[in-house]
């Protein structure tokens, strides 16, 4: 549980690259205050790669707040990678006891409600929140009596291209059918509802497309009034219903500002990548 974070100057320089690829905004950022704890809860993007880690760290740079992540148990089961969330990253099996370690402890806390079912979009998802009757964050935010801060990522979805969902795979491929007959796809990947993606970046490569990356910071929502209602499950959804619009109003209000963005150019943003790495 315990974790020391690096420093803030190595979070500069680790994180620079990746801005300068995509030169990221981060909107309301300014507002959050860094004395009083709380649950952020974020969308993911299709493969989940450019969503929560870019606003992470520039919380930290700019607030001084470290987010403990909560991830799903499947990455703690992969070596090497388990290590370098734990060790490096400072992220924690997602679970009602280690959630509660870190409220107790006073400490900032990032979710993805959506999980493994938002990282594996299907075609024509791109920006929906597949959280279905997920309702654990709210739960734990309203027993501890800690807000929730909507973080709305936008950019991350258009950086690549859904080649074949899991609807493809399992119906139009070998290893579909495969999956099917030794029963895999349903008791591992849910009926291709957790099965990735075959995704396209940049070209014909894994590559990013050099998008434009956009964070909006909401308002806080408070779950202290329900403290005592924690396990009552209509309060839960209640919440956890106000966070989800308070989303998808975050999502419409970088949209406009996406639209009305003149540096929001692909052609042109990796022309200006490639001219910038030359003039180092």
């Amino acid at each position: 549980m315990d974790f020391d974070p690096p420093s803030r100057d190595f979070a500069k320089q680790f994180i620079k690259p990746f801005k300068r690829y995509f030169t990221p905004e981060f909107h309301g950022i300014e507002e959050v205050d860094a004395a009083r704890p709380a649950l952020f809860v974020s969308n993911h993007a299709v493969i989940g790669v450019l969503d929560g880690y870019p606003f992470a760290i520039e919380l930290y740079i700019q607030k001084g707040i470290f987010l403990r992540a909560l991830a799903d148990r499947r990455h703690f089961q992969i070596p090497l990678w388990r290590d370098l969330l734990e060790k490096k990253l400072g992220a924690l099996e997602a679970s009602r006891v280690n959630c509660g370690k870190v409220m107790e402890r006073g400490e900032s806390l990032l979710v993805f409600p959506g999980g493994t079912r938002e990282v594996c979009k299907k075609k024509g998802e791109a920006y929906e929140l597949k959280w279905q009757d997920r309702t654990g964050f709210v739960r734990m935010a309203m027993q501890y009596g800690y807000d929730i801060i909507p973080v709305a990522a936008v950019g991350a979805e258009d950086a690549y291209d859904v080649v074949k969902d899991s609807n493809d795979i399992l119906e139009n491929s070998w290893a579909g059918k495969l999956l099917k007959q030794t029963g895999l796809a349903h008791s591992v990947f849910k009926d291709g509802e957790l099965l990735p993606p075959f995704v396209r970046g940049f070209g014909n490569t894994i590559l990013p497309k050099p998008v434009k990356l956009y964070f909006s910071f909401g308002k806080r929502i408070s779950t202290k009034k329900y403290k005592s209602l924690y396990e009552d499950a209509e309060t839960q959804e209640l919440i956890k219903s106000k966070v989800e619009l308070a989303l998808l109003k975050q999502f419409k209000q970088l949209f406009d500002i996406r639209e009305n963005d003149k540096g929001n150019n692909v052609v042109k943003r990796f022309v200006d990548v490639v001219l910038s790495k030359e003039s180092d």
